[in-house]
């Protein structure tokens, strides 16, 4: 069976075990994984990371970059 270890009420690992009573702190790995809260009944997931939405470039801005590499390339030339 699956087991998770907890530690200060967060899973830190998860472990296959033929019994809970290998180790003290192990719970049965019913849901949730590593990072995961344990509340001695509940499994609750860590909060979900803050994503960053970089703005679109504007055509002008493109057209800018290209042209900037278009005078690299030409001067390999």
């Amino acid at each position: 069976m699956n087991a998770h270890i907890i530690e200060n009420g967060v899973v830190v690992n998860t472990i296959v075990v033929d019994s809970l009573d290998f180790m003290p702190g192990l719970v049965a790995a019913t849901a949730g994984g590593i990072g995961w809260t344990f509340d001695g009944t509940n499994f609750t997931p860590p909060p979900a990371p803050e994503v960053t939405v970089l703005p679109s470039p504007t055509k002008e801005e493109l057209m800018a970059e290209l042209a900037a590499l278009t005078a690299k390339i030409n001067a390999l030339e």
